[in-house]
């Protein structure tokens, strides 16, 4: 076997490669013997050495990879392709990008019109600086007008995960020098820097040059969604879901997400819910799950059906790492939402829940007060309507002090100021028959509204 492929090594072909290839996969006893007899073969042929050194970088064989890129220097001083595996070996066998940027740096030197080197060398030189990694890059494009370097400098970048630079640098490519990869990765930056415009415009002209891309597809479903552009979604969600071949994409959880929010965006809940039970099914993380639980309770409220609503939605309670303030309030704005749909005893005791719950919210989250007591006041103002018992009063009242409190209101304070003063002025007015106060509380709202004329008028009656 040995004399056959050191046979074989002297024709300087293809052949050797696939027979190095063959060796280090059958590791015989005297395997270093049987590669120095190929390096003998080739003494004289620099690009076979280092292709055969490249088959051996390939198998992980890094030491005898580094054998023949420097045999390939005894058969031609300063190979630059030589100096290009060495780069490859110190990159991934040591980690060492300084390294392995100065071999590609030689290989530059040796070859200034290789854009192979200045490809590597921009790579591994990004983990140090971006900025040099695109000025090498640059240094081509003075060596070769003709080489698409814009697109290895949108690429550089997309792997740094600067976006806004990679869709910067893919715009001034050519459609004609456009690959699928180029596509792919100029539509996701679009899509991960929110610019869902421009994904959409990317992933129609990838789909034009490479139809049926499942990626590009997944990205336009993606962003329409976002967008709430139903037509499009639903387009891309068929492509997508049937009519690319299976064997080219693997259905994922998000797809069935956003499938599932085109659904809930064009009103057809029912349907929502069976894309997203899909998608919950295998989502195996909570954080994927919490989107899906929220999704699912989002969609039953628009089908009015609050049990469900409220039910998953202590799901998505359960798997978060944290429920926050916000994320707490959810919950009692549910019940709110079940309770303007319900009547008598039934709607009551749904505000009560509701109420019981932003109660809890203060207790449990520092700085909500505000917030909890505008919602207490709005939930009570519905329990009674007339007024009679007063429920809403003490919220109101607590606002005023909150806000007022404050040298600067926005308008959201201003609003809440307004509806807490038209509230207290019509209890004064209805309940207690306070003319002086409710007269204050008319004043007050005047100064929030010079403009309201209904106000002007309860003053002047109140007045007299």
């Amino acid at each position: 076997m040995g004399f056959s492929m050191a046979a074989n090594a002297q024709t300087g072909t293809a052949a050797d490669v696939d027979a190095v290839k063959q060796l280090v996969k059958n590791k015989p006893a005297d395997y270093d013997k049987q590669l120095k007899a190929f390096i003998k073969a080739n003494k004289k042929n620099p690009n076979q050495l280092v292709a055969l050194g490249r088959a051996l970088y390939e198998a992980a064989d890094y030491s005898n990879a580094t054998l023949f890129a420097n045999a390939a220097f005894s058969a031609k001083k300063n190979f630059p392709s030589a100096f290009n595996l060495l780069g490859d070996i110190a990159s991934v066998s040591e980690e060492d990008g300084g390294k392995a940027a100065s071999y590609y740096e030689q290989a530059i030197y040796f070859d200034p019109k290789d854009p192979e080197a200045y490809r590597k060398y921009a790579t591994v030189y990004r983990r140090v600086s971006i900025d040099g990694a695109v000025a090498k890059l640059e240094d081509l494009r003075q060596q070769r007008p003709d080489y698409p370097v814009d697109a290895l400098i949108a690429h550089i970048n997309y792997l740094s995960m600067r976006y806004t630079a990679t869709m910067d640098a893919y715009a001034n490519v050519p459609e004609s020098q456009m690959t699928p990869q180029n596509y792919v990765e100029y539509a996701f930056s679009g899509y991960i820097s929110k610019k869902y415009d421009k994904t959409l415009e990317v992933a129609q002209k990838g789909l034009k040059a490479y139809p049926n891309n499942a990626t590009l597809t997944r990205l336009g479903l993606y962003s329409a969604a976002e967008q709430k552009n139903v037509a499009a979604a639903l387009q891309y969600a068929d492509a997508l879901f049937n009519k690319i071949d299976k064997d080219s994409v693997k259905i994922n959880a998000k797809d069935y997400l956003y499938y599932g929010r085109a659904l809930e965006n064009d009103s057809a809940f029912a349907k929502a819910v069976e894309e997203y039970q899909k998608g919950l099914a295998m989502a195996e993380d909570n954080d994927t799950k919490a989107l899906f639980y929220e999704s699912l309770s989002d969609t039953y409220k628009g089908l009015k059906d609050f049990p469900n609503a409220i039910a998953q939605y202590d799901n998505y309670l359960g798997v978060l790492s944290e429920v926050d303030a916000t994320a707490f309030a959810g919950k009692p704005n549910l019940y709110m939402s079940w309770a303007r749909i319900l009547q008598g005893d039934e709607q009551k005791a749904t505000f009560q829940k509701a109420d019981q719950m932003f109660g809890e919210l203060m207790e449990k989250y520092p700085g909500t007060e505000e917030f909890g007591n505008y919602q207490r006041a709005r939930i009570n103002a519905n329990i009674d309507p007339t007024m009679t018992e007063g429920l809403a009063k003490p919220y109101f009242e607590k606002l005023v002090e909150l806000i007022t409190a404050r040298e600067e209101l926005d308008n959201t304070d201003k609003n809440r100021l307004e509806n807490s003063y038209r509230y207290l002025m019509a209890y004064e007015v209805t309940i207690t028959k306070d003319k002086e106060k409710a007269l204050e509380y008319a004043k007050k709202v005047l100064e929030l509204r010079p403009e309201d004329e209904s106000v002007q008028r309860i003053i002047d009656v109140l007045s007299k």
